[in-house]
Parts: C-alpha cells; sequence; structure tokens
C-alpha cells in the first residue's frame, strides 16, 4: 500500500519539476508592418474600388473588370507572409481556406483558372505592369511607377482609415 503513494507521490513531483523547468512563452507585440497596396495595369480606368469589390475579385466571384477585360488575380507564392496576410485581409480567409474556396469554384466550373502566383515583389510589379487585367498588391513602400495604385473604399494606403493596414498583434516566442 506504501509503495503505490510513494510511486504516485514521485510522479507528481517529477511532473511539477518538469512543468516549473518549462520556458515560459513570453509574448511580443509586433509592430505593424506596411499596409497592402492594391496594384493594377496603368491603363486600367478603374480608380477605386470598394472593399466589397475587391473581395469578390479576389474570390474570384467578379472575372471581369467593368470596361469588360478580363481579371487576372496575381497572388505572391504559397508560404509568402505576405501572401497570406493578403488573403486574410482581403477575404477573411487563411490561405488553406482559400486553396479549398478557388478548388470548388473551379470544380463547379466558374473558374476556368485560379489566381497566378508570383515569387517576388519585382516579379509582382513586373507582371502586373504587363498584364492589363492583372490586379495584385504589394506592401505600400514597394509601389513604383510601372503600375497603377487603386483607392479602396476612396482611400489610399496612407490613410489612417484604409482598410488593407495590417494591425500589431501578440506572439510568443515560439513563433519568432
Amino acid at each position: 500500500m506504501r509503495t503505490p503513494r510513494l510511486l504516485l507521490l514521485v510522479l507528481l513531483m517529477s511532473a511539477a519539476a518538469l512543468t516549473a523547468a518549462a520556458p515560459l512563452v513570453a509574448q511580443q507585440v509586433v509592430a505593424p508592418g506596411p499596409p497592402l497596396a492594391i496594384i493594377v495595369h496603368r491603363s486600367n480606368p478603374v480608380d477605386n474600388l470598394t472593399f466589397g469589390e475587391l473581395r469578390r475579385i479576389f474570390m474570384l466571384d467578379t472575372q471581369t473588370w467593368p470596361h469588360g477585360r478580363k481579371i487576372t488575380v496575381v497572388l505572391r507564392d504559397h508560404g509568402q507572409p505576405e501572401r497570406a496576410d493578403a488573403i486574410r485581409m482581403v477575404c477573411g480567409l487563411s490561405e488553406s481556406d482559400y486553396e479549398k474556396h478557388i478548388l470548388f469554384r473551379t470544380f463547379q466550373g466558374n473558374v476556368n483558372i485560379g489566381p497566378r502566383a508570383i515569387q517576388s515583389v519585382a516579379g509582382m510589379l513586373n507582371f502586373v505592369s504587363s498584364a492589363p487585367g492583372a490586379i495584385g498588391y504589394v506592401n505600400a513602400d514597394e509601389t513604383d511607377g510601372a503600375v497603377k495604385l487603386l483607392r479602396i473604399d476612396g482611400m489610399l494606403p496612407d490613410d489612417p482609415r484604409y482598410p488593407l493596414r495590417r494591425r500589431g498583434r501578440g506572439r510568443g516566442a515560439a513563433e519568432r
């Protein structure tokens, strides 16, 4: 009878020692990054989109511009932080949920081809500047004169009310 109690006591003390030795996850507040700038070809006559219109374009619910040109949605490559941020901010989905949505839309026959994936900022700027129907994004501090910056709900990225501003968030040490 005494052995099981002693064994239980040793196990509990070992568990307590392991728990005490485990490092605490420190919280760090991440400074917000630059806002995402929505970019299109310079010849695109559209200057402003509502946030809802932008979301419908990225969800592939809207596939042509008002002037009739086919829209090509351009995203950064899988696993790139900008891609996950853009999908989360514009569509309200995780990357995996977005991929499921695109696959479902394709399976339904509503989409012939999904968004293009581009490796770099330079590649994004180059593609959008050479494809008249393209719409993509870069960090607001990465735009250049080769593309047109769209207003979203009438605002540009330097407006504090711009809807595609990144917010600071807490992150644990394990995520750094």
